[in-house]
């Protein structure tokens, strides 16, 4: 049996994952059964040993919560990418915060992915990878590491069908399809027709439909945190759902899009924010 210890990730999310948060001394945390580094599981979990009785689990508890600090958040590719893809406000064809670009060519992993360099996830790996790409396509850049990429996202494809969705990154059934739609755009060499793709589709209708349109524009949603993926919406209504710092959720890629959308100076303010602060990608 085990224990779920749920915590909420702290504000300070740039252009850092939205999706996986642990604590500090949780990085690395072993396997006892394995050896092997232990999965994180879909959502803000942690997984622990059940103490074995009520004061050892209060101690327990104790002491994750003293330790805990203020968490640790690895960077987003992902978000990168989506902020890479913003165009200069001063009217040039050139990229708003070219930092973006620069992480992300210095940060691709030796397999051609991008994504969570200790956890091999596949939902994780080809998210990142495919929007990566596109951001580079998208400037015409880095051509020798867009091959590499889309070589990764070929060969791995088939590997949405065997992974787990318990790993599947919050928003996945959303995202994933748009930027397929993206890549389709660059005429990217990309297997759209691959049978795997074909439950990740049936499952953004089924959560389209959960979530009626009219909702999304009225109240904060979970679809909120994962707007760059929809399309058709109504942005005068959008915009009210915005936070007082500019962004939607405090997602850079939501807000990314939001901005592409509208222009909206705010949601400018909150990129430009996390960018200088992050140095374009990481801590």
């Amino acid at each position: 049996m085990q224990i779920l210890i749920c915590a909420n990730a702290p504000p300070r999310l740039a252009l850092l994952d939205r999706r996986r948060w642990s604590p500090a001394w949780d990085r690395r945390r072993p396997d006892h059964h394995t050896g092997m580094h232990a999965r994180r599981p879909r959502g803000n979990q942690n997984i622990l040993d059940e103490p074995r009785d009520m004061e050892e689990m209060v101690n327990t508890i104790r002491v994750m919560l003293r330790s805990m600090g203020d968490g640790e958040i690895s960077a987003s590719a992902y978000d990168t990418a989506w902020v890479a893809l913003v165009k200069n406000h001063n009217g040039s064809d050139s990229p708003q915060f070219p930092s973006t670009i620069d992480w992300i060519s210095h940060n691709q992993l030796l397999d051609g992915s991008w994504g969570d360099d200790l956890y091999f996830l596949i939902h994780d790996r080809l998210l990142n990878t495919l929007a990566c790409v596109i951001a580079l396509m998208e400037w015409k850049v880095h051509g020798d590491k867009c091959e590499k990429g889309l070589s990764f996202i070929r060969e791995n494809i088939y590997r949405l069908a065997q992974e787990e969705e318990a790993w599947m990154p919050v928003g996945f059934e959303i995202t994933f399809p748009s930027l397929l739609e993206m890549a389709k755009d660059l005429a990217l060499d990309i297997p759209y027709d691959d049978p795997a793709l074909q439950k990740i589709y049936a499952q953004r209708e089924l959560k389209l439909k959960k979530i009626p349109r009219e909702i999304l524009h009225s109240v904060p949603t979970s679809l909120l945190h994962s707007i760059e993926g929809l399309r058709g919406l109504d942005w005068k209504r959008l915009l009210k759902l915005q936070l007082s710092d500019g962004s939607f959720l405090n997602s850079p890629a939501a807000t990314t899009y939001a901005l592409m959308q509208t222009g909206d100076k705010k949601c400018l303010e909150f990129l430009d924010g996390i960018v200088s602060k992050f140095h374009g990608g990481g801590k």
